[in-house]
């Protein structure tokens, strides 16, 4: 029941936005179709890459941030037990946080630049990802 008033209410979205794109111009109906297969796309890899490079940079930024509280940032000792306190705490904060910016990104840029790095928030270096920039 719940699949059928989804795919309804999906329906009931699409077709009167393929209709007016289509009397308008024959390419409409292709853009729209990339546009809504962009967000398709990116709410379903975004939030993977988003969470996996979320986790990455908050177990980074947990490790530095602890062996900074501890007293020294580049100390082993410091960095190790940064490592498996606050850069395990930041890291699943990190990766909740990710996978829900990675949807956010899949829909925002999904129909604005269908298909494009920034749809699947796989943009910029790996580790200079910020999930927390709500």
């Amino acid at each position: 029941m719940k699949k059928n008033l989804a795919l309804v209410l999906l329906l009931s979205f699409l077709l009167p936005l393929c209709t007016q794109n289509a009397s308008a111009d024959d390419n409409a109906i292709v853009k729209v179709l990339k546009q809504t297969s962009g967000v398709v796309l990116g709410v379903g890899i975004g939030p993977v890459v988003g969470g996996a490079r979320g986790l990455t940079k908050g177990w980074l930024s947990g490790t530095d941030k602890t062996a900074d509280v501890l007293g020294d940032a580049d100390g082993l000792v410091q960095r190790s037990v940064g490592a498996v306190t606050g850069g395990v705490v930041i890291a699943a904060a990190g990766a909740a946080s990710g996978v829900l910016m990675g949807a956010y990104d899949g829909i925002q840029y999904g129909w604005d630049k269908p298909l494009s790095k920034e749809n699947f928030s796989y943009a910029g270096k790996f580790t200079e990802y910020e999930p927390f920039k709500w």
